[in-house]
């Protein structure tokens, strides 16, 4: 297992089962999207899953939607405030043959399921994975509650499945 996802492994924060699909997703070229509060670690999580990407794939730390337009093959989008963050996201899945670290908290909200719609009508997206993370604090310590992979099928319908 990566050493990035490992170090989640061995504090507790997830489960070796959970590591293992999340460095798999990542190698599939599945967007993954770190959801939850600060507070339950969601950023270091989202950076060293970043730095999974980084290592294996062309990528670009995307700053504005013209770095959506680089030739790479994972986009790396961190909470960006000045910026359409709903937009953003919903750009990066319409790029063929490509996928997205990011995250989802309350001061970026992002309907997964909306941008998955929107880019079913302009005919992008389809049969692209997306891998939530959903992240509580419990006892005061983080952890990994659930993954749920969302995708759309031919028919524009969103099937979520929970892992």
């Amino acid at each position: 297992m990566n050493t990035m996802i490992k170090k989640f492994v061995d504090t507790g924060m997830m489960t070796e089962e959970q590591g293992k699909f999340i460095e798999e997703a990542i190698m599939r070229k599945d967007s993954i999207v770190v959801s939850g509060h600060r507070s339950a670690g969601i950023r270091p999580l989202m950076a060293s899953l970043m730095g999974v990407a980084k290592s294996n794939f062309t990528n670009v730390q995307v700053k504005g939607f013209e770095d959506l337009e680089k030739d790479v093959e994972f986009f790396l989008i961190p909470g960006l405030d000045d910026i359409d963050f709903e937009k953003l996201i919903s750009d990066a899945i319409s790029k063929p043959n490509t996928a997205f670290v990011s995250l989802k908290e309350p001061e970026h909200p992002v309907s997964l399921m909306k941008v998955l719609r929107q880019n079913f009508k302009n005919g992008t997206g389809i049969g692209k994975r997306i891998q939530t993370l959903e992240c509580v604090k419990e006892n005061d310590e983080a952890k990994l509650a659930k993954i749920t992979e969302m995708y759309l099928d031919e028919k524009g319908k969103v099937k979520k499945q929970d892992h």
